[in-house]
């Protein structure tokens, strides 16, 4: 394999030549509209906003009831969403090894890993959040004294931080895949994996934050353009929110197979040279 553009121009012909990778993201984003219409009905904040009704949709969103609806709707989410991400992943996985997958395929592999990945999502987000927190409260302490630099320190270590553990835990997911650990091991050997591969890391990571940015720059000009085009045009508005959709599916597809398919070629790499 050619390096990053090989495996570049490889994940694209994956994702091109694989369309059932895309049904678990379909079915997530079915299923989060299934449950955000419920949550908007049985909340009444759907009712309120469809008949203007603004003192009944502010009592609503301070009500017990409202903040308990929501975090069941926040935790039933992420557990279905759980599901069909670890199912991706397998299939991911057949694809790279076997040029081939099916629904099953990614349904078993879901059964057997989906605490596994939950697992490893609320610990992401622990390793994530807590330095955050660290850093909140050194900001706030230093806000008192000098808000400029409070500010001027607090900035940079949050950039760096965040650029840091996004490349620590970018294999996360493709090591407990490929290897089968528990969520534990699968962090320990993904930082030790990062740790023996950092060029590659930083390549992989590089390429994956263009794209990104890229996206995102797409994302905005569309975006712009369906609020004009809504206005003038419903139809043409809609053809844009469409296109947005579709663009954000097949990004988020190639970026997990880019990454999987670049942790791959790292340990086929390694093997050769043994």
């Amino acid at each position: 394999m050619a390096g990053k553009s090989g495996i570049f121009i490889e994940s694209l012909e994956v994702v091109k030549e694989h369309k059932i990778l895309f049904v678990p993201n379909m079915l997530i984003f079915l299923t989060n509209l299934i449950s955000l219409t419920l949550f908007l009905y049985v909340s009444k904040i759907g009712t309120a906003l469809l008949n203007n009704q603004h003192i009944i949709l502010k009592d609503s969103l301070v009500s017990s009831k409202f903040i308990l609806l929501f975090i069941i709707y926040m935790v039933v989410n992420a557990l279905i969403d759980n599901f069909f991400f670890t199912a991706k992943y397998g299939m991911i996985k057949e694809v790279l090894l076997k040029k081939k997958t099916n629904l099953n395929d990614g349904w078993s592999f879901a059964k057997k890993h989906y605490w596994t990945t939950l697992w490893i999502h609320m610990l992401s987000i622990m390793i994530i959040v807590i330095p955050m927190i660290i850093l909140v409260v050194l900001l706030l302490s230093l806000f008192p004294v000098s808000v400029l630099a409070s500010v001027t320190i607090f900035i940079p270590l949050l950039v760096s931080y965040m650029i840091y553990i996004t490349m620590r835990l970018l294999f996360v997911y493709p090591v407990m895949t490929f290897e089968e650990k528990g969520a534990y091991k699968s962090l320990e050997n993904n930082f030790h994996f990062v740790k023996n591969h950092f060029s590659h890391t930083f390549a992989t990571w590089l390429v994956v934050l263009v794209v990104s940015i890229l996206t995102s720059i797409f994302r905005a000009n569309a975006s712009s353009l369906s609020s004009l085009l809504s206005g003038q045009l419903f139809f043409m508005g809609l053809l844009a929110v469409i296109l947005i959709v579709v663009v954000e599916l097949v990004v988020s597809v190639w970026e997990q197979v880019y990454i999987f398919d670049s942790y791959l070629s790292a340990k086929k790499r390694k093997r050769r040279k043994r």
